[in-house]
């Protein structure tokens, strides 16, 4: 409770924290707030100009632009939520299993994480979008796989960590199994640091949506994408350049406050900690 009370003392912290949250609720509620179709084409009315009638203005094929920067946010933003918690979880099982029972389960577990992390990450996720095809299945597995052993390697680190201390060594001797002491000893303190991080790495799941639909194997049109609309609005960018700045706006204001709101997470958490 201390925690969150400082947290929410840093007022850009606060502004960055409403500000998400009611983009979230207009991303969930878009059915709702939106004033039109985002997929509607009206190609008398193309590249209008932000007015009260279209809040940012309509895009090269007469689409609302407000109403798919909202729509797109449930790609965008809601997927990246889900792919964080899907690699989050994943780490916290396998990393947990890795550093609490060490061994050869340990070694197998490693030697994969070494696999993985020794690919650019880059790389790997076109390659496998490449084989598998573009769809929104296959960029959830895409960033997950490249992402979820940097997890289990911190977690297990973690894990060792707390697996020295002395009442976690107590609990291990008096005949506790591991998997209650990782349960009542070493989840909790643990669970801290992995979520400022995942946090923080919210941010670079953005980046990774947006960037592969930017290039065109990412999410598929019609449907509205941040990264989607950039890559549309590009070729009239020099002679319309207001069109890229709804998406490229809210594809940078959201990544800002999601590092700062980690940042100003991981600062307290610590101060806290040492004291």
């Amino acid at each position: 409770m201390e925690t969150v009370k400082k947290i929410v003392q840093d007022k850009v912290v606060l502004v960055s924290v409403i500000f998400l949250s009611l983009l979230t609720f207009g991303i969930i509620f878009a059915d709702v707030l939106s004033p039109y179709d985002p997929n509607k084409q009206e190609i008398m009315n193309k590249l209008a100009h932000p007015s009260s009638e279209h809040f940012f203005g309509t895009d090269l094929l007469g689409r609302d632009i407000f109403s798919r920067v909202l729509y797109g946010g449930r790609v965008t933003l809601l997927l990246s939520f889900f792919i964080v918690f899907l690699i989050l979880l994943m780490g916290i099982i396998f990393g947990g299993i890795s550093g609490i029972f060490g061994g050869k389960i340990d070694a197998i577990m490693m030697r994969f994480c070494d696999l993985i992390l020794s690919l650019p990450n880059e790389m790997m996720s076109l390659c496998i979008i490449g084989i598998l095809g573009p769809s929104l299945l296959t960029i959830i597995l895409a960033l997950t796989i490249v992402r979820f052993p940097w997890y289990i390697k911190m977690i297990r680190t973690e894990v060792l960590n707390y697996k020295t201390k002395n009442y976690v060594i107590f609990s291990i001797s008096s005949g506790k199994s591991k998997f209650w002491v990782f349960k009542e000893h070493i989840f909790q303190p643990i669970i801290r640091s992995t979520i400022v991080y995942s946090t923080l790495d919210i941010s670079a799941v953005i980046m990774s949506i947006s960037a592969l639909s930017f290039l065109g194997i990412g999410i598929q049109p019609p449907t509205a994408e941040w990264g989607r609309m950039l890559n549309e609005s590009r070729e009239i960018a020099v002679v319309e350049p207001w069109q890229i700045i709804p998406a490229g706006a809210t594809i940078f204001i959201v990544i800002a406050m999601l590092n700062y709101i980690g940042d100003a997470v991981a600062e307290t958490i610590n101060e806290t900690s040492s004291e």
